[in-house]
């Protein structure tokens, strides 16, 4: 997986990524998508954007299924803050890190301003992602595109810390589940909103994993999708999924 400058060449990828995350992750009409990629992703617009000296357009490349291409891409309004607008996947490439792999280089990009961004309040799940990476809901607006109007969520960084949330419960070397017993990794977890999630192998000696082990409660009740969700049946404690690669605007 390559971070890397959108190019000229990029924006046939860039139109086609954004159409296809619209139309399968967003309660948007189809006129609708078709007002913001008229307004916002034409080859003028995109043109526009690659070239304005005030804006940032990363592109992830990748191989899936024997095929090289640009997979996803980010786009930053560089300004007191750093204001992701557009952040799309495709669809196709989702669950790989690769709106990880932007958000962090954005980061890394902007070391010393902090992060902002605007979410399409159609874009469900777009909040959950930005509170996962620690950007809290601040304000809400509407945009104008293509004469319509649209409602967005603003959100805004918190104060970072190094420090990640700590279990609330001690954690065993192996616990049952099914009857069986079955080894906890205590040396690898998945944050969660209160305390971390520990893998559960499937039995002692393998590290195959067979569940989680939730440190807010230690229940193993711990659900768990394709997309990187998790959620303890018992306190409700939850991993909100990585992968979430729908647009900010």
């Amino acid at each position: 997986m390559e971070v890397r400058p959108a190019e000229s060449d990029d924006r046939e990828r860039i139109k086609a990524i954004t159409d296809d995350s619209l139309r399968s992750s967003y309660s948007l009409s189809p006129q609708q998508i078709e007002t913001i990629l008229e307004e916002e992703f034409d080859d003028t617009s995109l043109n526009d954007l690659l070239t304005d000296p005030d804006t940032t357009v990363l592109v992830v490349d990748e191989t899936i299924g024997g095929t090289e291409t640009v997979y996803g891409f980010i786009t930053v309004e560089v300004g007191t803050q750093a204001t992701i607008r557009w952040l799309h996947v495709d669809p196709k490439a989702r669950g790989k890190g690769i709106a990880t792999a932007l958000l962090d280089r954005v980061r890394e990009e902007f070391v010393e301003k902090s992060i902002a961004a605007c979410v399409l309040d159609e874009a469900v799940e777009g909040g959950d992602f930005l509170k996962g990476f620690g950007l809290k809901e601040s304000d809400h607006d509407q945009i104008l595109l293509g004469g319509e109007e649209f409602d967005v969520t603003m959100f805004t960084e918190g104060q970072r810390t190094e420090t990640p949330n700590e279990p609330a419960v001690p954690i065993p070397e192996s616990v049952t589940v099914d009857g069986v017993a079955r080894s906890v990794n205590r040396d690898e977890s998945v944050p969660g909103r209160e305390a971390p999630f520990f893998t559960v192998s499937h039995t002692e000696d393998e590290e195959d994993a067979y569940g989680y082990f939730c440190s807010q409660c230690g229940s193993t009740d711990v659900s768990a999708d394709g997309q990187g969700r998790l959620e303890c049946g018992n306190c409700g404690n939850a991993h909100l999924a990585d992968e979430w690669d729908d647009a900010y605007l």
